[in-house]
């Protein structure tokens, strides 16, 4: 228990040096996200929030996580994990936790490619079997703080008790923010 403290301890310190603060909007044909990070852009202990809705049908996904960034020259490995409100509108609403990862390699002229992806099973979930999450894509930082991005997204759940698997969000977004 004591070396569980220290370590953490040690990574809160190694991290803390780095911690910009992001705040981006992604709109897809039939979604909107908005995300707010701190440390997410750097390596080590990050935090994470975001609010997704599906205009089309009033589906809502709201996430708070937290994990750890991994450099290694332009790769940086990711793992972590959120808590995730689904509102959902065929009878799965509730909580899931799902636990993931991603990868972002930056590439030249400022340019870099990244994927992630989360799943929490029926162990980690209350009201559906399996909840799922994907986003990849590319970005571009031609001007220090901001960002754009385009990508693909995806949310689906597999059922529970009856009710069917279903998509929550899926298709190609383009978007924007500034890291502070």
């Amino acid at each position: 228990m004591k070396m569980s403290i220290i370590s953490l301890g040690v990574l809160l310190c190694v991290s803390s040096s780095a911690m910009a603060m992001g705040l981006t909007a992604e709109q897809g044909k039939n979604y909107s996200v908005l995300d707010a990070e701190m440390g997410r852009s750097s390596g080590g202990i990050y935090l994470d929030s975001q609010w997704i809705k599906n205009t089309s049908d009033g589906v809502q996904i709201g996430q708070a996580g937290t994990g750890y960034n991994l450099e290694l020259g332009p790769l940086m490995l990711t793992a972590g994990v959120k808590a995730t409100y689904i509102g959902g509108k065929k009878g799965d609403d509730g909580v899931a936790f799902p636990v993931g990862g991603g990868i972002k390699l930056s590439l030249p002229a400022d340019f870099a490619i990244y994927g992630e992806g989360y799943s929490a099973p029926e162990g980690l979930a209350n009201s559906v079997k399996n909840f799922v999450e994907a986003d990849g894509g590319i970005s571009w930082s031609p001007l220090g703080p901001l960002v754009l991005k385009a990508g693909y997204r995806y949310a689906g759940v597999d059922g529970k008790d009856g009710r069917p698997g279903h998509t929550l969000i899926d298709g190609p977004y383009i978007g924007g923010g500034l890291t502070f």
